[in-house]
């Protein structure tokens, strides 16, 4: 059988909660690694809290975090990093000048967490662990090089507003919003220099795959354009409406019923 280089994508895609990733996901993508093929995480986390994932896989492929910001190989000590990083200065200017319509704001740089409230109800949002720092004070003041994700909780109604002041006036950084569990309006920025497609051509050049030979499955806008770099496009039934529409297969089950593994020990015909 021909052998695939897999981008998957985690959350709500083969990871419903923060750390909640079935035995059955990892015994299935330990399987189709087995049979020669290549799987890469590309994600919009951290490095923190996608280790994990990396790790039960038994991963050696690099893993892309930060939505392409940040490329790295665990494994590999001689891996040359690939780090995208915001201005400073752009995230200073939307923090001031959007200053009463969020509540929760948090950029972070690596590991480091900088934000205007360290609330333990927001941990899970921060992802905050063992691997992680975090800084609270005004961000004019604590936050001191540029960085490679920013997250804010925007009050009600002004999350589409926020977005669209950062989309229309900065050329480096761009906002997009979407909710997560209790949280309806997220906004997020991100470098406009780099996406998760870049990095997965750089991985593809890697490790010698092309286009026809690339299986990418996520769930969310910020894969979309992730999905161009593949000949095989998966979403599960929880996938973004945006994301079906482009996707070459919508599974039936979604992220909370093994969606993906499932389809993938069909594809692969694993007696799993």
């Amino acid at each position: 059988m021909e052998k695939y280089l897999i981008s998957v994508d985690l959350d709500g895609t083969i990871i419903p909660r923060l750390y909640d990733v079935s035995p059955y996901t990892i015994k299935v993508f330990n399987e189709v690694r087995k049979l020669g093929n290549e799987i890469i995480i590309t994600t919009g986390r951290p490095f923190r809290s996608s280790f994990f994932v990396y790790y039960k896989m038994h991963l050696e492929t690099p893993l892309i975090n930060y939505n392409g910001q940040l490329i790295t190989n665990p494994r590999d000590k001689n891996y040359e990093p690939t780090s995208t990083k915001m201005k400073r200065e752009d995230i200073l200017k939307v923090y001031n000048h959007e200053r009463d319509k969020f509540t929760l704001f948090f950029v972070e740089e690596y590991d480091k967490i900088f934000t205007n409230m360290n609330d333990e109800s927001f941990y899970e949002l921060m992802h905050h662990n063992l691997l992680s720092t975090i800084y609270e004070g005004d961000l004019n003041e604590t936050l001191k090089d540029d960085a490679h994700g920013s997250l804010f909780l925007a009050k009600e109604g002004m999350g589409q507003e926020i977005v669209d002041y950062v989309n229309a006036n900065f050329k480096d950084i761009g906002a997009r919003l979407w909710a997560w569990g209790n949280y309806k309006e997220i906004v997020e920025l991100h470098s406009t220099r780099i996406t998760k497609a870049d990095a997965l051509r750089k991985v593809q050049n890697e490790l010698g795959f092309d286009k026809e030979h690339t299986i990418v499955i996520g769930d969310s806008i910020n894969d979309l354009e992730l999905f161009s770099e593949g000949k095989i496009t998966v979403t599960p039934s929880n996938g973004d409406e945006r994301i079906k529409k482009v996707a070459s297969i919508v599974l039936e089950e979604d992220c909370e019923h093994d969606a993906v593994a499932k389809f993938l020990a069909k594809f692969f015909n694993l007696d799993l």
